[in-house]
């Protein structure tokens, strides 16, 4: 069941984040750096936000999925610097735009299901 909801994440975060980042750059090369950034990162987050939480409890969720983002943005920024050839500063905004448009995203969803 797991594998379901983190692949579910996965697939909507590729999506936001990839429609995001057609709308900004018009090129198909961001939207597959896009793509590759989120796999490298998305899964890794869930599954150590998972085994934070499990290991030391519901009250570290908060923590631990903050440094887990912050970790995400800086990791993403890095890679849209490299294949991108951005500066530091817009692959900075960039990563960490699209992952609050994705995070309030699947923030919007856990608050509609039940």
């Amino acid at each position: 069941m797991i594998y379901l909801v983190f692949a579910v994440d996965l697939l909507s975060t590729c999506l936001i984040e990839g429609a995001a980042i057609l709308l900004w750059f018009r090129k198909r090369e961001f939207v597959y750096y896009s793509l590759l950034c989120n796999l490298l990162t998305n899964p890794a987050l869930n599954l150590l936000l998972l085994v934070a939480t499990k290991t030391l409890g519901p009250v570290y969720y908060a923590p631990a999925l903050i440094v887990l983002e912050i970790t995400v943005v800086l990791v993403e920024a890095y890679v849209y610097q490299m294949l991108g050839n951005l500066k530091t500063s817009k692959a900075l905004l960039l990563s960490a735009s699209l992952n609050l448009l994705s995070f309030l995203f699947g923030l919007m969803i856990g608050l509609w299901t039940p």
